[in-house]
């Protein structure tokens, strides 16, 4: 398998992904998002496994051609909500000269199987709508809509 944890070594490329992600985001939500390059400092507390954050990639030689990054969180101290353990996926590209090779369903196999040995009731992961090609993805990997976030710009 291609897939191991990420270290402080990956992050160059990582960054690279991110930016690549982040300008995805932004074509997507031009109004709201912006190309970007990720914090330094967050992206040295996933490789350390810091505040329940996991980071994992996808390497064909050597070359990181895709990552996810995921938290272990609990449910919200709301009465209404069953006390459950969640692994949000925060976060998963994958270079699109990769694209349709298996990677993403590889990348998402290996976070719930990191969700089970953590004890996490479900995974969960947001997607923006328009982004039609990631949804199918996660709906072929068995993700189900749970909420819709809905946006009203203040003209």
């Amino acid at each position: 398998m291609n897939i191991r944890k990420a270290t402080s070594a990956d992050l160059p490329q990582i960054k690279a992904l991110y930016s690549l992600l982040f300008e995805q985001l932004a074509n997507y939500e031009p109004d709201y998002l912006q190309p970007a390059l990720q914090d330094e400092a967050f992206l040295h507390k996933v490789v350390a496994a810091e505040d329940n954050l996991v980071a994992f990639i996808y390497a064909i030689d050597g070359q990181v051609t895709g990552f996810e990054i995921a938290k272990l969180e609990e449910s919200p101290p709301y009465h209404c909500f069953i006390p459950l353990t969640c692994m949000y996926l925060m976060d998963i590209v994958v270079d699109e000269s990769s694209r349709g090779k298996g990677i993403g369903k590889a990348l998402i196999e290996r976070v719930k199987q990191w969700s089970k040995e953590q004890g996490a009731d479900y995974l969960e992961l947001s997607v923006l709508a328009k982004n039609t090609l990631a949804e199918a993805l996660y709906l072929r990997e068995g993700f189900e809509t749970f909420t819709k976030s809905m946006r009203m710009k203040i003209e």
